[in-house]
């Protein structure tokens, strides 16, 4: 599948989530608390590849790959994402400088749901959603026993991604490499203007973006 066809179907699925997240919400009365950005402190958050693919596309597309990939070294040495600013919050931010073009784990944290050993969808969210709207997170977990059909689960998405480039989504690794990934793997199509004739084509000849 070519870039342009791997971005175009990355971004149809990540609609569908946000919309399927919503009506969740809606129903639920969930939402995070205002300015909250406690999920994107956290430095040890993984993603694939494929969940970065929109935003590579978008910082060629708009000339700031340079830009970005300096910024990514930086962000290497603190752990935090490169999209976070962890003092956003200050000028009434929520703290992610490219939210658009976020993730897949970043979409589903707090309200995505993994099925339990039943085979029944559980709520994964965090303690402050819990603290501080126990009734909606409440009335969300219920959702998942009553129309297990129904809610965003972590798999079915997942396996969305798969589809579209398995080798992109099959592995996780810290937010900051799978960013880096991505860009590297838009590099032959957006600097080049070539696609690669296949992956082992790819794995020896992609060049290490950044770390100077």
């Amino acid at each position: 599948m070519d870039s342009h066809k791997i971005v175009s179907e990355v971004e149809k699925v990540f609609r569908e989530l946000d919309e399927h997240i919503s009506e969740m919400t809606n129903h639920s009365g969930m939402k995070c608390v205002h300015l909250c950005n406690a999920c994107c402190r956290k430095t040890d958050i993984e993603a694939s590849p494929i969940e970065f693919i929109p935003l590579a596309a978008w910082l060629y597309e708009s000339g700031k790959v340079d830009e970005f990939l300096a910024r990514l070294d930086r962000s290497d040495e603190t752990g935090y994402c490169v999209n976070f600013s962890p003092d956003a919050w200050k000028s009434g931010n929520w703290g992610c400088q490219n939210y658009e073009k976020r993730g897949l784990i970043c979409r589903l944290f707090g309200f995505g749901y993994r099925l339990n050993r039943e085979g029944t969808p559980e709520l994964v969210t965090c303690k402050i959603l819990k603290e501080s709207c126990p009734e909606a997170v409440a009335t969300a977990r219920q959702k998942g026993i009553e129309t297990p059909d129904e809610v965003p689960l972590f798999m079915n998405y997942s396996m969305q991604l798969y589809s579209i480039d398995p080798d992109l989504a099959i592995q996780h690794f810290p937010i900051n490499t799978a960013i880096r990934m991505a860009i590297e793997k838009l590099y032959f199509h957006y600097s080049l203007g070539v696609e690669p004739e296949n992956e082992e084509e790819t794995n020896q000849e992609q060049p290490v973006l950044g770390t100077e």
